[in-house]
């Protein structure tokens, strides 16, 4: 959704397959799927950053637990 002055208006459109529609056009039905797409990306991206940061942090792990392994066997630890 963009918003844009028109005049002394504010005017919010919805772009879809690059066909720009005013907001307040939308019917209570396109209004609530635009609602639904809107909420759906915000958790996609959410989810994303969550993701992001469980990859870092299990390489993270991973590269820990390969160094103590590496300085146990180093140090004879190992069998």
């Amino acid at each position: 959704m963009q918003t844009r002055l028109q005049g002394n208006k504010m005017s919010e459109t919805v772009t879809i397959n690059d066909k720009e529609f005013k907001f307040e056009d939308l019917d209570e039905s396109q209004k609530y799927y635009y609602s639904q797409i809107k909420l759906t990306q915000q958790e996609a991206d959410s989810l994303k950053i969550k993701l992001d940061q469980m990859t870092g942090s299990n390489l993270f792990f991973k590269d820990q637990l390969a160094k103590s392994l590496i300085k146990e066997e180093d140090n004879g630890k190992s069998e």
